[in-house]
C-alpha cells in the first residue's frame, strides 16, 4: 500500500488506514517464517511539513520454525508503531556517503514523494521475531548424526565426545602439561 505524500499534504489532515495484508504484500516468507493469516494494521499517517509520522498498531500471526526441531510455532506479533520518516536525501553522486546524527538513525526515509506502507508492516513484523524461537523450553532438538526428533524418540547414535580436527592440539596440550 503505497501513500502519495501529495495528496497527504492536499488533504491537510492525517490518513486513517486499516488493512490486512497478506504475505506476498509484505514479502515476509522466508525458510523459517510465514504469515499464518493476513496482518492487520491500524495507521494513522500525519504531515508535519515534509516529515510523514506513523502511528498505530500492527497484529499477526506467524508461523515460524522451532530453532531447535524445526517443528512449526505459533507466534503472534502485537506492535504499537510510532515512526518517523523524512524526505530522502539527495545523493550526488552513486555511492556517496551521507552522514547521519546519532537522532537521525531511527529515522525511515521516503522517496519520489511515496512511503510504501507494506514496507512500514513488514519491518515491524520481522524485528518481532524472535532470533532463536523454540516450541518448547525443554525441547530436546534434533539428533546432529541422524537427524531424529530427540523430543520424540530416542536414538541408537554414539555421542560424539570430540571433533577429531582437535586431535592435534589437544595431543599438544598433554605435552605442555
Amino acid at each position: 500500500m503505497i501513500i502519495d505524500i501529495n495528496e497527504l499534504r492536499e488533504r491537510g489532515e492525517p490518513l486513517l488506514v486499516e488493512a490486512d495484508f497478506t504475505e506476498s504484500q509484505l514479502r515476509i516468507r522466508t525458510e523459517t517464517a510465514s504469515l499464518a493469516n493476513p496482518a492487520h494494521a491500524r495507521l494513522k499517517v500525519s504531515l508535519s511539513g515534509e516529515r510523514v509520522r506513523v502511528t498505530g498498531h500492527v497484529s499477526a500471526e506467524l508461523e515460524i520454525a522451532c530453532s531447535r526441531c524445526l517443528k512449526p510455532v505459533g507466534f503472534g506479533v502485537d506492535n504499537n508503531v510510532d515512526l518517523e520518516y523524512w524526505p530522502d536525501p539527495e545523493v550526488e553522486k552513486e555511492g556517496e556517503e551521507i552522514s547521519l546524527s546519532y537522532d537521525e538513525l531511527s529515522i525511515g526515509f521516503y522517496r519520489d514523494d511515496r512511503l510504501d506502507l507494506s514496507g512500514v508492516i513488514s519491518e515491524q513484523i520481522v524485528l518481532e521475531i524472535p532470533m532463536k524461537p523454540v516450541c518448547d523450553a525443554a525441547c530436546q532438538g534434533l539428533c546432529p548424526q541422524c537427524g531424529a526428533d530427540l523430543n520424540e524418540t530416542a536414538c541408537a547414535c554414539e555421542p560424539v565426545t570430540s571433533d577429531h580436527r582437535w586431535d592435534a592440539l589437544l595431543d599438544l596440550r598433554k605435552k605442555l602439561k
